[in-house]
């Protein structure tokens, strides 16, 4: 009898054990139907003040799991996102926070084989991933933002959080070049979904955050790109207006700087299936699908949606990957790895000229910094980077977040905006009219007969090179080079030269080193301050 006690006892034990196991651990949980996840239910990790949560339905990241060994890609299908809760659980300060990882923009780029033949250089990030540093490190003394409630958005799918599409697999002549065949012929097609990733976190928000005093949406990088994006949305949602709720934008790293003489930047919104998705004006929103938009245009929409809003930019003048990601815009993979970049001062010139038309509709500050590093607040060392006015980030922030920004870092315009962007007199004209919201390259004068000659020459001798060693690559794989070369969207080698001068003609001349900088004499005048 003793021992069918203990076996009693035993039984109910083992069947306790996963109660006990899933209370234990409550700094996970999966969103289920019986189960939404509540922020007050759950209790944040002894390691990093934080709770994961897995919000399942139809989220999910770009492709589906994979390791390489070779080149060490790795891709993780599940989606799942980071709270950090405020230590006193009080909610009335929250900030909604975008991961950055580059973006995709074209069937040549946004293709798995691609991805994992380019390892850990991959264009885009393929999983969802965790993080404790910079603004969301809960045991760094002075964080600006421990008080807040943060919900970070990992990113995965290489679609600036609005893609709304499936791509089927493909691979090109670009993939037979790049070796590591082992990636290809793995029937790996793209989802784009961001969208229904950003959509069910921000519904778990809603839920557990509904009304609180402070909202600061931000990101950076491609989620800088996002934050601006998602902002009338948010407000939208939140209702930030009526309820009078302070309303902050904050965006690291990343303004918008496109080739718009190409192809204006809502192309390539619209190519992610995203234009219908964001809160667009209705007429914004058929723009952006003809693909008319410029980022000026999309994002002062967005503005007018919470005029009562503050937004913040953070940036190098420099800013490296800023200007490799236009590279990539501008060329598409054929221009990897980007080894010549729009030069420094034509990038902070357009960088100026954009932030100077937000300012005429927005209350913008602007935090400039003298280098060209990408991305500043997930160091931990955020606080002390210094604007070119010797403004402290940590200050500036604090001062932000409290309203009560200081006159030296909110820059209004007090001229029109081309007395503010500055090119190399060598290279670009300085613009002599009022720039309207439709370009963001400064002018350049006509080049000469004589000079188009002589880059003609020069691109043919050139183009020549790279045929003969476009075909040495591919004649190892028995391809018939010069017919498939050709075939590549549809560009012979002429049409391809043909390009090449249209660019050297185009308002943003091109040419420099990666690593040059605007000089001081160079750098657009100081503004007026409020």
């Amino acid at each position: 009898m003793v021992l069918f006690t203990q076996l009693i006892k035993t039984a109910l034990a083992l069947l306790a054990l996963p109660i006990l196991i899933a209370q234990a651990d409550s700094s996970s949980c999966e969103v289920t139907d019986a189960n939404a996840c509540a922020i007050d239910s759950l209790t944040a990790s002894n390691d990093d003040s934080s709770v994961l949560i897995y919000p399942g339905g139809d989220t999910r990241c770009a492709f589906d799991d994979y390791t390489d060994t070779v080149t060490t890609f790795a891709s993780n299908s599940t989606y799942f996102f980071q709270v950090f809760p405020a230590a006193n659980q009080d909610k009335k300060k929250l900030l909604l926070f975008f991961q950055g990882g580059g973006a995709c923009v074209d069937k040549y780029t946004c293709d798995f084989a691609l991805q994992c033949q380019l390892g850990s250089s991959a264009l885009i990030t393929t999983q969802a991933s965790v993080t404790d540093t910079g603004i969301m490190n809960r045991t760094l003394d002075g964080n600006v933002f421990n008080d807040y409630n943060i919900v970070y958005l990992p990113y995965c799918t290489g679609d600036l959080f609005v893609g709304n599409k499936y791509l089927e697999p493909y691979e090109s002549v670009y993939n037979q070049a790049l070796g590591n065949k082992q990636c290809m012929g793995q029937n790996q097609g793209m989802y784009m979904n961001g969208y229904n990733n950003t959509m069910a976190v921000l519904k778990w928000a809603l839920e557990n955050y509904p009304d609180p005093e402070q909202i600061v949406v931000g990101g950076y990088s491609a989620g800088s790109l996002a934050a601006q994006m998602w902002s009338a949305y948010v407000a939208n949602t939140w209702e930030v207006e009526s309820k009078s709720t302070k309303f902050q934008v904050l965006a690291d790293s990343y303004v918008g700087v496109f080739p718009e003489y190409k192809t204006p930047a809502s192309g390539l919104i619209n190519y992610y299936g995203g234009c219908g998705l964001v809160d667009f004006p209705d007429a914004m929103a058929a723009e952006c699908e003809a693909e008319t938009a410029t980022v000026i245009e999309m994002i002062t929409s967005l503005m007018n949606e919470a005029p009562s809003a503050k937004w913040l930019f953070i940036d190098s003048i420099s800013d490296h990957t800023q200007r490799r990601f236009y590279e990539l815009v501008l060329l598409g993979i054929a221009g990897y790895p980007f080894t010549t970049l729009l030069p420094a001062d034509e990038f902070y010139g357009n960088m100026t000229e954009i932030l100077d038309a937000y300012s005429l509709v927005m209350n913008v500050t602007r935090f400039n910094i003298d280098s060209d590093q990408h991305v500043w607040l997930t160091g931990n060392d955020y606080s002390s980077a210094e604007d070119l006015e010797g403004a402290y980030l940590g200050n500036i922030l604090s001062s932000w977040l409290a309203y009560s920004t200081p006159e030296a870092t909110t820059a209004t315009p007090t001229s029109t905006p081309e007395a503010t962007t500055v090119t190399p007199a060598s290279t670009t004209a300085a613009p002599t009219t009022k720039p309207t919201p439709t370009t963001a390259a400064p002018k350049t004068s006509k080049p000469s007969t004589t000079s188009q000659q002589a880059q003609q020459e020069q691109i043919a001798q050139q183009l020549k090179a790279l045929k003969e060693f476009m075909c040495s690559i591919l004649s190892q794989f028995h391809i018939q080079a010069p017919l498939l070369l050709e075939g590549i969207a549809g560009w012979s080698f002429d049409h391809f030269a043909e390009y090449q001068i249209q660019a050297e003609r185009s308002p943003a001349k091109r040419g420099s080193t990666d690593n040059s900088k605007p000089s001081k004499q160079d750098r657009p005048p100081r503004f007026a301050r409020r």
